[in-house]
Parts: C-alpha cells; structure tokens; sequence
C-alpha cells in the first residue's frame, strides 16, 4: 500500500487547477490551505487568484469565522487594495489591473513574506484565465483557482486543468444526504465528451460562432436563428426531425429547454453542451429529465482530481469523519478522496 499526498495528483500533471465548494463552509479553504502547505514543502512556486473573494477572517454575509488563507513568500497572488493590510503578508505589487469590485481595483503582486492574506479576482472566465497565464510567466509552476459552484467559470476546461471538489457536513444533515447531493454535481461534471471526433469538431464550431444547432444522422448540420439556447427550447423543438441525432446549444442547458426537446423529440437525440458548467439542472429535474431520455454531451470534459471531505458544520453538528471518509470513498470509487480537516491528507491507494 502506497501513501499519495493530494499535490502528487495535482502536479505536475497540471498548471492550473481549481478548488471548487459544494457549499458555503464545505472546506474549501480547508482544501485550498492543505494544496498550499504541500506545495510549500515540495518547493513547487504558487499563484493564487480567486472568482470572488476568499481568506477574509469573517463572511461578510453570515458573520461566521472563515479559515484565513495562510501564503507562503514568493506566491505570486490576486487581491484588492483595501485587502492589503499591514498585519497581513506583505504584497509587492506588479500590477493594478483595470478591473474594479465593491472593495477596490483587483491588484497582481506577490507576497515578500510568510502571512495571512485575502485574495480576490475577476468573475470573468476570460480575465481570470488571463491573469492565471499572467501569473505563470512571472514564475509560478502552479495556478490555484479558489472558485464556488455559484461562481463556475473556475471549473471551466478553457480556464483550469482540473477540479478538487470540496464538500462536507454543510451541505446536509446526513452523511447519505452528502453523499447524494455531492454524487449529484459529480455526475454533473462528469457528463461524457461526445464520442465522435467529426461531430465534436462541428459542436465546438457552431458554440463558438454562438450558433445552436441540429446535426442529422448523415452528418449535416442546421444552424437556427435562436439569440441564445437559453429558454429556446419550444423553438428547436420546431425543427425536429426524426434524423435529428444532435442538438448543439450555444448557451446553457437548463430544465425547461432540455424538457421542451424531450417532450418534442421524434427519435433519439443527444444534447450538446460546451462543457459541464453549462449544465444548470437541478438535481430532482436531473432525475426526472433523466427517466424521459435526456442524454448530454460536451465537447470538453472536466477533469475532476479528488474531493475532500469536512465532517464538521458550523451550524453545531458533525460526522464521524472516518464513516464520511468510508461512505465517499465507496460512492466514488474512482476518484481519490481526502479528509484535510482530520490531518488526513493522505489517501492510501488500494
């Protein structure tokens, strides 16, 4: 039996990869302070951004303690002026960036010391993965997005290389109620890739000219004159035929256009999407869409390289931790699985 730390499956198989919560106090910084400490004593340089706003001592909108975000000297990281304070890691600043939030412009700059530090960033799929590429050519060998399920652009395959999923008791009062709704956005992002290369190639070609479309079996393509995918679904409905084998939404797939297409359908037909982040289907709709023949595809998958787990709530109760470990682990036999909070930061293979 071997012991792999949570770093080894993280570097260097990737440059950037983003720790995503399934819920508020799920862990997450948890997570993110344990990938810091192993890099740290890998000797592996840092960048550190986030799509919101993390390592402030207080949440802003529930008053509860947050974990602080603990850098090391030498991480190159995103934060705001207002967060730069003198108690904390002192920040070099490269570069004020012409992005404005409610607490100040988003600043690129590295830390000159050991300290506590908040870090902030853009909400923007396309900023965020540019100041990580920033980031890099200034010198840092690992990008670390902090990102939530509420703020997804971190997830997205065009921004990280890969997800740490972290969830825990906040998101249940049960461990199968974690368990489920955690196996929910798993199954989620794990939505297969479309296994055909020629007509991945026309998906990804008609979402990036913003276009939604039909494909047939015989391979040729209908582009529709639908804004977006979003809320269209009885106008491709229109256009079903029963050659239809791929309907290619520009935008998102929610419930009421994927129910239109299921409910209009004249064979079978598969859905796709860019990537898993464009899913928003709640899981009960998930389920329901599911039994009516809903099949999603994507043209790029996410990489999902270990979930964590935090037994503790900080509404007062708890698991055993090892019975949450256990009950994951068995759910999810194929990815690994960590418990930070208990120190366990090694999975045993095996």
């Amino acid at each position: 039996m071997t012991d792999t730390q949570l770093i080894d499956l993280i570097y260097p198989q990737n440059k950037t990869i983003a720790i995503v919560g399934t819920f508020k106090n799920a862990g997450k910084t948890v997570t993110l302070n344990e990938i810091i400490t192993q890099a740290h004593e890998k000797g592996i340089r840092l960048g550190l951004i986030s799509t919101g706003r993390d390592g402030e001592r207080k949440d802003v909108l529930t008053n509860t303690e947050k974990p602080p975000i603990y850098v090391r000297r030498g991480t190159f990281l995103t934060t705001v002026e207002s967060a730069i304070k003198g108690e904390n890691a002192g920040i070099e600043i490269f570069k004020v960036t012409d992005y404005n939030t409610p607490l100040g412009r988003v600043v690129l700059g590295r830390a000159v010391r050991d300290g506590y530090a908040e870090i902030s960033g853009p909400h923007s799929s396309i900023t965020i993965k540019e100041m990580c590429l920033e980031m890099q050519r200034m010198g840092a060998e690992l990008v670390l997005i902090d990102g939530s399920l509420d703020r997804r652009a971190s997830a997205a395959p065009y921004v990280s290389e890969g997800t740490v999923l972290a969830t825990g008791a906040s998101l249940a009062r049960s461990i199968n109620g974690v368990v489920e709704k955690t196996m929910y956005l798993i199954n989620t992002y794990s939505v297969p890739v479309v296994e055909e290369e020629n007509i991945r190639d026309m998906a990804y070609n008609a979402i990036d000219m913003g276009k939604t479309a039909l494909i047939a079996s015989d391979g040729s393509i209908t582009f529709l004159e639908t804004l977006t995918s979003l809320q269209s679904g009885d106008i491709i409905s229109g256009y079903l035929k029963e050659d239809t084998a791929f309907i290619v939404l520009s935008g998102s797939a929610t419930t009421s256009t994927v129910k239109d297409i299921l409910l209009n359908k004249k064979g079978a037909v598969k859905i796709i999407v860019k990537d898993p982040t464009r899913i928003f289907i709640p899981a009960a709709d998930y389920h329901i869409l599911g039994k009516m023949g809903m099949e999603l595809r994507t043209v790029e998958g996410i990489n999902i390289i270990a979930v964590t787990v935090n037994p503790y709530s900080p509404e007062g109760y708890y698991f055993e931790p090892l019975k949450l470990l256990d009950a994951m682990r068995k759910a999810v036999p194929h990815i690994p699985v960590f418990d930070v909070i208990q120190g366990g930061k090694k999975y045993a293979d095996g």
